[in-house]
């Protein structure tokens, strides 16, 4: 082999290493580590310190009133998505890690404290869609309250948010049982005349812990009229995937298919059906996803290119069904050269580097499956005793007084 042609080799060799170097996710934790079972999972360098990160975020914001101090005013819209899928992440962090499990708590009860801020709520108010945000409507916002009221006194048996929990159980309940003796839909409304199979199932989840925790039936009763409307009304014929909105007064539901609606939708229904849902993840994962060597993506349709909103999603739903290949993927194209470890020990992802999107990535990869954590011994196993919610209003809930510090 003469001289000019081993250079060439050597050249292109070169090259090809360079580019794999630039290409390949290096430094980042096995993708098995995350999949770990409770007992031998540990929470990876990149959980801890984006853990790290969020309960610093929270712990400022708690002594900053009303104050959401460096959030995008400009996505204040999204500010509830950010403050509840973060919160998620915090029973299973406790179920991972007894050093964190402490903070991790605390930073649940913080995330309530926020999640009601005025800030959160108050376009319900603002664009007219009513004078009182959460007795009627809006399961997009009070869904989540109501979930995370529930998991955190699963999580740490205080009954200190019972008598919100149960006031706004009975609400959604309430809601939900008028619909169904009115027979147009199911369930509780989004917005006016807007309703959405995900946020509905933020609200099933919800039911299924207050009956846990209370011995109430409402996951058996009304849980079960909002997930068979949802079948029959809310999914396409083809493959069975659970559509995007449904417009009550036209009865009209809209037939393009999401792969964002799908990745939440599934996640938090596989609870109460997993063997639909099992089956609708392989199918999903077939249309929506798409692999590129060891990345992968998943689009918000058919035709449509990367969305991050879809493979974030999707990256929690391979979490939740237990789904290592495609986990890896999204994981890699989400970590990849977006993050980066600053002095304090916190993982900050520097392409989005806002505290509305680091605590639900995180919530994506500690994610223990939501049957795990209704599962799980908290050593709080006592029936408690319904309280009574007779004389409160929603301002016993939601403070309507903004609380402004000038920093």
């Amino acid at each position: 082999m003469n001289k000019k042609i081993k250079i060439t080799l050597f050249l292109i060799g070169t090259i090809i290493l360079i580019g794999y170097y630039f290409y390949y996710p290096f430094g980042l934790p096995s993708a098995e580590n995350y999949f770990e079972p409770i007992g031998s999972r540990e929470l990876q360098d990149d959980e801890i310190g984006q853990f790290n990160y969020v309960y610093h975020t929270y712990e400022i914001m708690d002594i900053t009133g009303d104050e959401f101090i460096g959030w995008d005013v400009s996505e204040q819209l999204r500010w509830r998505y950010g403050i509840a899928f973060s919160s998620y992440a915090m029973p299973s962090i406790a179920m991972i890690s007894d050093e964190h499990a402490d903070r991790a708590k605390y930073a649940m009860n913080l995330m309530i404290n926020k999640m009601k801020s005025v800030k959160v709520w108050g376009d319900w108010i603002a664009y007219g869609m009513g004078d009182d945000p959460i007795s009627e409507g809006n399961v997009m916002y009070k869904g989540h309250l109501n979930l995370m009221y529930g998991l955190y006194q699963l999580m740490t048996g205080s009954e200190e948010f019972s008598k919100e929990y149960t006031w706004l159980t009975n609400k959604i309940i309430n809601e939900m049982r008028r619909h169904h003796s009115e027979g147009k839909h199911e369930g509780a409304d989004c917005e006016p005349g807007r309703y959405f199979a995900q946020c509905n199932s933020i609200s099933l989840l919800s039911l299924k812990i207050y009956d846990k925790l209370y011995g109430t039936s409402y996951s058996d009763v009304e849980a079960r009229w909002t997930i068979d409307f949802i079948k029959n009304k809310m999914t396409d014929k083809e493959y069975g995937f659970y559509l995007k909105m449904y417009n009550t007064k036209h009865e009209f539901c809209n037939p393009l298919l999401s792969g964002y609606t799908n990745g939440w939708t599934m996640t938090f229904l596989r609870i109460y059906e997993p063997v639909y849902n099992e089956s609708l993840y392989r199918i999903w994962k077939e249309i929506f996803t798409q692999e590129i060597g060891p990345y992968a993506y998943v689009r918000e349709d058919k035709e449509a290119g990367p969305s991050p909103l879809a493979s974030l999603t999707g990256l929690l739903a391979a979490k939740e069904f237990g789904d290592i290949k495609l986990f890896r993927k999204l994981r890699n194209s989400m970590d990849r050269d977006i993050y980066q470890k600053t002095e304090a020990n916190h993982y900050v992802y520097s392409s989005i580097n806002n505290p509305i999107y680091n605590g639900p990535i995180l919530w994506t990869k500690v994610h223990v499956g939501w049957q795990a954590i209704l599962d799980y011994d908290w050593g709080n196993n006592k029936r408690y005793q319904i309280p009574e919610t007779d004389d409160m209003r929603w301002t016993d809930v939601l403070d309507t007084k903004a609380l402004i510090m000038d920093l």
